[in-house]
């Protein structure tokens, strides 16, 4: 077999298995890095505090932070050191549960608008509104019910849920979403729509910004 005929069998079993349309898990910049960047990166972030990461990151995650930043100060009013540690944190999950961190902060957006100490009224908690009666081994595990409102651990475990989610639905990002916000098996749900829309907009500050 020659290379172009086995260049040819891998893409038709890729595209057979599904995973080119899981595009919620290949984030721009990783394009551009080798698997052995990236794990450095990671390894590295998790050495180091939340406020060392973006000395430790790539140029280009660290203009995808400075990007992410500003545009959560100017379209949420959030402070500039808040914007940035949820940022970084958005980064460092994303890397770490293979999600765009632009998918991240959209959830953020929606669940709490950027408000760490958000209790909905059904007792969700935190950035991204996390339900611990629903995920309690999760929450044992950052350190119980309260450190839901620690930004870093909020996020950790709402994206761990978030890819179990994805992982679950097989890559079907509205599903996820559905399922996340627990509305999978409603008639209707503007909930997936919102997300989207938000995402949108924070794909398209790193990608044309």
């Amino acid at each position: 077999m020659g290379f172009t005929e086995f260049v040819k069998g891998k893409l038709a079993l890729t595209l057979k298995s599904g995973l080119l349309c899981v595009v919620v898990f290949m984030p721009p910049t990783t394009l551009a890095q080798s698997p052995e960047t990236l794990r450095g990166e990671i390894a590295t972030a998790s050495k180091v505090g939340t406020s060392q990461f973006r000395s430790a990151a790539a140029p280009a995650t660290q203009r995808r932070i400075n990007q992410l930043s500003s545009h959560i100060q100017r379209v949420y009013r959030v402070p500039e050191p808040k914007a940035r540690r949820i940022v970084v944190e958005a980064v460092r999950n994303g890397q770490r549960h293979q999600l765009e961190p632009e998918l991240i902060l959209a959830i953020i957006a929606i669940e709490s608008t950027f408000n760490e100490r958000a209790v909905s009224r059904v007792g969700a908690r935190g950035l991204m509104q996390v339900m611990p009666r629903y995920h309690p081994k999760k929450v044992r595990e950052i350190g119980g019910t309260q450190a839901l409102f620690d930004p870093a651990k909020n996020i950790h475990t709402g994206s761990q849920i978030l890819a179990k989610y994805l992982n679950g639905q097989s890559g079907d990002l509205r599903r996820a979403l559905l399922r996340y916000n627990g509305s999978l098996h409603m008639r209707r749900s503007p909930y997936a729509d919102k997300v989207m829309r938000v995402y949108r907009d924070m794909r398209r500050v790193t990608v044309e910004g």
